[in-house]
C-alpha cells in the first residue's frame, strides 16, 4: 500500500512548509487539499499552478490526488439552485483541468446535498446528473473521479456504502469510482468490510483517519484493526490522512510524526 500525506492540518502555514516536511520524511506521495491558502481553485491562475508543479517536483514527491474544498465552501452539485449547481459543476472542472496540468491521476467530489425537508430523490437526481457530467469531463481529461459519500448532517443523499455502490452504478462511467473515508463510515456506522464487500474493484483510495479526522490512535475508533482488515481484503492502493481538527492546526509537524510512527507500528 502506498501511504500518502496530506495539507489539511497545515492551514496556518504556507503549502511549501508542508512540501518541506513530507520530503523530509519517509513518505513520498502526497494529496494536495485545494483550498485558501494553499491553492484557491476559484482564483488559481496557471503561473501558480505551474510553480506548484515545480515545487512538488523539485522535491520528487508524487500528487497523488487532488481534493478541492467542498463542505463548507458554496459547492453543491445537487443543489435545486441551477445558478449554484452549475457553479459548483464548473468548479469540479476546473479542478479537474489542474489535476490533469499537475500530472495526477485523481479528483475526490462529494455528492452535494438537497434540502432536509424535501425528497431525497430529487437530491439524488440533481446529484447524478452532475456527476454524469463531471465523469464524462474527467473521462476526457484522463482523470479519475473518487466519489465520497457523507455524513447524515452533512449530505441526503449518500451516506452509506450501498448508496455509494448505487449511484457509482448508476453513472456507469469508467473514470467514477467510490473511496472509504474511516471517520465519515463510522458515523453511519460500517466497517471497512461493508466497503470492500459492496464496492469491491470500484474502492479505489481510502481517506484512513480516527473519528472526527483524527490521526489514528488520537480517537476511539479501532484503527490497527482496520487497517488489518484493509491489508486482508488485497487492497494495494493510496491510504491518505486527511487529519481535519483545529487540535493540529499550531503544530502540524508533530501530527505528521505521529502518523509516521503509527504507520511503523502497524507495518513492523
Amino acid at each position: 500500500m502506498n501511504f500518502v500525506a496530506m495539507n489539511f492540518h497545515y492551514v496556518r502555514y504556507p503549502l511549501s512548509y508542508f512540501l518541506d516536511k513530507v520530503e523530509k520524511s519517509g513518505l513520498d506521495s502526497v494529496e494536495l487539499w485545494a483550498a485558501a491558502p494553499h491553492l484557491n481553485i476559484y482564483d488559481a491562475t496557471l503561473d501558480q499552478v505551474s510553480f506548484l508543479k515545480k515545487d512538488i517536483q523539485k522535491r520528487n514527491l508524487k500528487l497523488e490526488c487532488v481534493t478541492p474544498e467542498q463542505c463548507v465552501y458554496p459547492v453543491n452539485i445537487a443543489s435545486e439552485d441551477e445558478v449554484l449547481r452549475n457553479s459548483s459543476i464548473n468548479y469540479f472542472k476546473k479542478t479537474i483541468e489542474i489535476a490533469n496540468f499537475l500530472e495526477a491521476p485523481r479528483v475526490i467530489v462529494c455528492e452535494g446535498s438537497g434540502y432536509f425537508n424535501k425528497p431525497r430523490e430529487e437530491a439524488w437526481k440533481q446529484s447524478a446528473e452532475s456527476l454524469g457530467v463531471l465523469s464524462e469531463f474527467a473521462k476526457e481529461k484522463g482523470i479519475k473521479l473518487l466519489l465520497e459519500p457523507l455524513m447524515v448532517t452533512t449530505s441526503n443523499v449518500i451516506n452509506s456504502s450501498k448508496e455509494l455502490r448505487k449511484m457509482v452504478d448508476e453513472i456507469n462511467s469508467p473514470n467514477l469510482f467510490a473511496m472509504l473515508d474511516t471517520s465519515q463510515m463510522s458515523n453511519y456506522p460500517e466497517t471497512p468490510d461493508d466497503y470492500f464487500k459492496n464496492l469491491g474493484d470500484k474502492l479505489q483510495y481510502i481517506h484512513f483517519v480516527d473519528r472526527g479526522h483524527l490521526v489514528p490512535g488520537d480517537g476511539d475508533l479501532p484503527m490497527e484493526e482496520y487497517y488489518k482488515k484493509i491489508k486482508a481484503s488485497g487492497y494495494d492502493g493510496c491510504i491518505s490522512f486527511e487529519i481535519c481538527d483545529r487540535r493540529y492546526y499550531c503544530d502540524p509537524n508533530k501530527a505528521q510524526d505521529d502518523i509516521e510512527k503509527w504507520i511503523e507500528t502497524v507495518t513492523k
